[in-house]
């Protein structure tokens, strides 16, 4: 049994078919919705390669590389940067499988029908290139493409998935071991007897409850980026059965995202409402206060924090505010909103519904220290507000540039980081550290990979690595 039917769960389950395996897969989901958050992603993959040359056999015929450079992405740049991320505290046992097994993985992946092409940040058409390494290949038409190729993957193997069909409990034997599975569809509760379960159904990160739980009360409102589906049944389960945790529990991958976005991902929106340009502007809440270092560093270093800071507000929301110096780099996703528009402060104010006379002062005392100057976005630069409350370490430049903008933010989440404890088969370990016999996790539901940060591309790849390994081995019993 694969519960989830999502990148992890559909490597598992053709992983456990192509091993002998009879295999069944639960979706939670309506068709139209499978996939957890991978349909909600770039599909991007981080592995390890040799270059453009090494990838070539794995792309698109229509793809040409005569004129693009990319330099190897070793094992040690992999583990340098995922380090770097989570500040060294990822399980050193789960990290040294992912990177060992990223290439091979993925060569797998194209074996069984994954089409890859190059990033969509690297199709440059001014060639000679050089492009990145560190996110080498990425998934034909993203990932709702990944989810219809794993799909097919499966079906053709002969395995069935069963759409809106819930797992309720698994049954365990007097040992200990899983011996069947509780499910829930439209015609009621029934039971599965299997020798091995695999969940990869993703984190709780729409839980509200379980939000709170472990992440805290500022966290409760936040808009889920992905699924509403994800809402934390594998770990419910597991837990239930005795199986340890591992990972970062209270921290998650957030971001600002549009005050108008809907409460759960849209698919049809897919990546379009996170806000980070707030680094070359000043954030301020409906009181018209700052409240937080707009630019301690690039947003793809500070964007989670800046959610949660963003949560902690009145309303949970805030306003991002740019003049005419700035809209030249505003990220082209923020034409995807209505911003409010005035010539002075206090209009701008009174449109969006910020106290007016503390914004007012809020401005004034923030451009009496900012400096006159350009934008250099791709550069710390060092401009700073050291002597005001909050600082802004970089990007400090003065707001005077009329027509003033005003973006509604609040925080949203993508995925939580902390779940349960995986050893280098895949397999769930009890509070003791022994399997559970039968039960196994991969994907999002695994904690111990990331901590305080994610990794761009790093996500599916484990989802990938892992549910692989867990099919090979729940075939094996």
């Amino acid at each position: 049994m694969v519960v989830g039917a999502g990148n992890a769960a559909l490597c598992a389950a053709v992983s456990a078919a192509q091993y002998g395996a009879r295999v069944l897969v639960l979706e939670k989901s309506p068709k139209a919705f499978q996939g957890g958050n991978c349909p909600y992603t770039g599909a991007g993959f981080r592995f390890t390669h040799d270059g453009i040359d090494d990838l070539k056999s794995l792309l698109l015929e229509s793809v040409t590389t005569g004129n693009i450079a990319m330099s190897p992405y070793t094992a040690d740049d992999f583990r340098k940067h995922l380090e770097q991320a989570t500040y060294g505290d990822s399980d050193e046992r789960l990290v040294n499988v992912l990177i060992a097994q990223s290439r091979e993985t993925v060569d797998w992946m194209y074996s069984i029908g994954v089409q890859w092409e190059l990033p969509a940040s690297a199709r440059l058409e001014n060639a000679p290139s050089v492009i990145p390494n560190q996110v080498a290949l990425s998934a034909l038409e993203s990932g709702p493409g990944l989810v219809r190729m794993l799909t097919k993957a499966v079906t053709g193997l002969g395995t069935q998935i069963l759409y809106e069909t819930k797992m309720v409990s698994v049954v365990v034997g007097e040992q200990g071991e899983i011996i069947g599975i509780n499910i829930q569809d439209h015609e009621g509760v029934h039971t599965i007897s299997c020798k091995a379960v695999v969940l990869a159904c993703g984190g709780f990160e729409a839980n509200p409850e379980m939000r709170i739980k472990y992440l805290g009360t500022r966290w409760e409102n936040a808009k889920v980026r992905g699924s509403r589906y994800n809402t934390g049944d594998g770990h419910r389960v597991a837990l239930a059965v005795g199986a340890a945790t591992n990972g970062h529990w209270t921290g998650c991958h957030g971001t600002p995202i549009d005050l108008q976005a809907p409460r759960t991902g849209d698919l049809a929106l897919t990546d379009a409402m996170p806000r980070r340009s707030y680094p070359i502007g000043i954030m301020v809440n409906l009181d018209g206060q700052r409240f937080t270092d707009e630019g301690a560093g690039f947003a793809e270093q500070t964007f989670v924090q800046i959610a949660s800071d963003i949560l902690t507000q009145k309303r949970n929301r805030a306003f991002q505010i740019f003049d005419q110096r700035a809209v030249p780099y505003l990220e082209p996703r923020y034409g995807r909103s209505e911003p409010f528009q005035a010539n002075t402060i206090r209009e701008l104010a009174e449109m969006a519904g910020i106290h007016s006379g503390a914004f007012g002062a809020t401005v004034d005392e923030y451009n009496q220290v900012a400096h006159d100057a350009d934008y250099i976005p791709k550069s710390l630069d060092g401009r700073s507000t050291s002597s005001i409350t909050p600082v802004k370490s970089n990007w400090a430049i003065r707001l005077d540039k009329p027509p003033f903008l005003a973006y509604g933010v609040t925080g949203g989440i993508t995925y939580t980081y902390g779940g349960l404890k995986i050893d280098e088969h895949a397999r769930v370990l009890n509070m003791e550290d022994h399997p559970i016999t039968g039960l196994y996790a991969a994907g999002e539901i695994v904690g111990g990979i990331f901590y305080h940060n994610s990794l761009r591309a790093a996500g599916l790849m484990h989802g990938s690595v892992f549910g692989k390994i867990a099919g090979r081995h729940g075939a094996g019993l």
